[in-house]
């Protein structure tokens, strides 16, 4: 009898290892935490809401949401092996691959960037452009798609004067004051230059080419494929609340977290945000020609080689 007790908790206890096995396989470690990258903007807020709505909790992974005001200080960090991930966009992931940084694009996000005037520069329309002061971010998604807004008006690069303002509060700062005749700004501060009297000529919604996408290193990809599912997961729900809510039951946690200025909160603005998904490869293509034609990579990039869509699955 003793015997036969014995080799039942054995037993038991065999089956209980193989179980515990096959749940770590497969959960998301407890002691890995995931660092993402974000902006001031909102393509972003799906991570904080799921931040604040304890969906990453939910789903069992770890989540630490680092801000960075501009796209050099967050790509910066990233170099420095500070980020699992980041809320950025194709020319980002094309650079660091560029630049030795194994980096894989996940998502889209979702978001509009807004071409605009200032008060009282006198530009009404995008043809009205030509010879006047832009403020962008050289050499980045800022940058190429004011090209490509450009060219809607048979525009050429040269044919405005480009002013790097790399910090968008500053971008925004020097729109209003007028020392910039316009400048291209992404959502909320778009919004807010419009209630302070800019006037916005182009968008990227008008456009149909957008290039924001969530990325995650390679090599947190291969050593936390469940955590960054998770993430996704918890992405989703987040996206699934602000499709559903009003916009003014967050809007003051939002514009306090991101470090919006305070007006916002009464201009909030948000995309139509949808899940997780792969975004356009003829938009990666044109980004990457673009990028060419500026001499500024050297290597051939093709998108399913910059592309993960295994943690979508």
């Amino acid at each position: 009898m003793k015997k036969v007790l014995i080799g039942f908790l054995i037993s038991v206890t065999m089956l209980s290892f193989i179980g515990c096995s096959k749940t770590t396989t497969t959960a998301p470690a407890p002691d890995k935490t995931i660092r993402i990258g974000i902006m001031p903007d909102v393509e972003s807020i799906p991570f904080i809401i799921a931040e604040r709505n304890g969906y990453y909790k939910k789903e069992g992974v770890q989540v630490k949401i680092e801000h960075f005001n501009s796209a050099k200080d967050r790509d910066s960090a990233l170099q420095g092996g500070k980020l699992d991930g980041v809320v950025s966009d194709m020319l980002a992931v094309v650079f660091a691959n560029e630049g030795g940084i194994g980096l894989k694009i996940v998502s889209k996000n979702d978001g509009n960037i807004s071409l605009m005037a200032g008060k009282d520069s006198g530009i009404n329309s995008m043809k009205d452009l030509k010879g006047r002061s832009v403020g962008l971010s050289t050499n980045t998604i800022m940058e190429y798609t004011t090209d490509r807004m450009l060219e809607t008006a048979q525009y050429k690069p040269e044919d405005i004067k480009k002013i790097g303002i790399p910090q968008l509060p500053t971008r925004l700062e020097m729109l209003q004051g007028g020392r910039v005749d316009a400048a291209i700004l992404p959502e909320p501060l778009s919004g807010l230059a419009v209630k302070n009297g800019a006037r916005v000529l182009h968008t990227t919604d008008q456009l149909a080419s957008k290039c924001g996408v969530i990325a995650f290193t390679t090599r947190s990809l291969q050593e936390s494929p469940e955590e960054i599912k998770a993430v996704l997961r918890a992405y989703n729900d987040a996206v699934a609340y602000l499709q559903t809510e009003s916009v003014a039951s967050f809007a003051e946690f939002v514009v306090q977290e991101q470090g919006f200025p305070a007006q916002v909160k009464e201009s909030l603005k948000l995309p139509s945000y949808s899940r997780a998904e792969l975004p356009s490869e003829k938009t990666f293509n044109d980004v990457v020609q673009w990028m060419k034609g500026k001499d500024l990579i050297k290597g051939n990039y093709e998108y399913r080689a910059l592309v993960d869509d295994r943690v979508l699955r």
